[in-house]
């Protein structure tokens, strides 16, 4: 076998994004295990297990999230070519995937590594999934995986977005013949549901969906479909949002209404523009840009501020300023 040469950067990033290209098109070509540039490339895009030392993670320490108590998770393990010694049954090979197990949120206990061969399946049963975490270590061959889970489905569905959006969407009245837009009841509390749902939906489902690029439109249009619905739900909530401040600046509130609302509006609003920014940083990555193109995650929802269709400018660091403000200048008249 030859010594693995060392590549310079240039020849990495080709390397990689000829690779990414050919996975992305479904005709990845034939390399061996044991094949050096494989290996480099495989391993130059991951972090190094930082507790146990147990080699490259594929996957990182986690629960999986958003199943029924206890339920099982079953994980099947297939690899495209298994090395020499896997065959040999050496469990140390470095070219051979493992699966890591710790006790949740502990460092000290050591951890445990697990081989898998190719046809492998492992089970997480009862309450193993939230008493511990697991992680994958890359092997170099290329691995496929299925992983089969009791999902609990009471949240996380379309039906239950949907729900939380018409919940939402009660507070809000459309004049039918003039199309002004009001609220129907300004009590803090359902003001502040209102903001969670509206970042609920920006967060955990127009952005998740447009961060994956635009692949899957060559698969089904289902989604792309759902999100449009779902966006529109949104831009109404956008609108909601804009009300509510009108509201605030209304004199005919008390000094107590104002600080209620207050309160229950600005959390969500700090943590929109949190997520804003961070998703902004996400989508810049290095590692985003070289992907295929139909792959490049969007960043969308995204608009200037000098976009008339919408009731608030995408920045919120001037509005929120000003609501903390207020809250303060209020807080001290009660």
């Amino acid at each position: 076998m030859k010594k693995r040469g060392v590549l310079c950067e240039e020849e990495k990033e080709v390397k990689k994004r000829k690779l990414l290209e050919q996975i992305g098109d479904g005709h990845l070509p034939y390399l061996s295990s044991k094949d050096d540039t494989f290996y480099d490339l495989n391993m130059s895009f991951l972090k190094e297990e930082p507790y146990f030392g147990m080699g490259k993670m594929a996957v990182s320490w986690h629960h999986d999230e958003n199943l029924v108590e206890q339920s099982t998770v079953a994980v099947y393990n297939y690899s495209y070519q298994e090395s020499s010694n896997d065959v040999n049954g050496e469990d140390e090979d470095p070219t051979r995937w493992h699966v890591g197990l710790k006790i949740a949120w502990d460092i000290e206990t050591p951890g445990l590594l697990m081989p898998l061969s190719s046809g492998d399946c492992y089970l997480m049963l009862d309450d193993l999934n939230k008493t511990h975490q697991h992680c994958v270590i890359a092997g170099c061959q290329p691995r496929f995986s299925s992983t089969h889970r009791v999902a609990e489905s009471s949240t996380g569905t379309l039906q239950y977005i949907k729900s939380q959006c018409n919940s939402a969407l009660q507070n809000l009245h459309m004049n039918p013949d003039t199309g002004a837009a009001d609220l129907k009841n300004l009590e803090p509390n359902v003001l502040g549901q209102t903001e969670e749902i509206h970042n609920e939906v920006e967060f955990e489902w127009l952005r998740q969906f447009w961060f994956q690029g635009k692949r899957y439109n060559k698969c089904t249009t289902f989604w792309k479909e759902a999100m449009t619905e779902l966006e529109i739900h949104w831009k109404q909530m956008e609108t909601m949002t804009s009300l509510v401040l009108k509201a605030i600046e209304n004199e005919n509130l008390t000094v107590d209404e104002k600080c209620n609302i207050l309160k229950n509006i600005l959390p969500p609003l700090v943590e929109r523009q949190d997520l804003r920014h961070d998703w902004r940083e996400r989508c810049r990555s290095k590692l985003a840009k070289m992907l295929p193109p139909d792959q490049v995650p969007c960043f969308y929802p995204y608009w200037n501020d000098d976009n008339k269709t919408m009731p608030l400018p995408f920045d919120l660091h001037n509005i929120i300023s000003a609501l903390q403000k207020t809250l303060e200048e209020n807080e001290l008249k009660l």
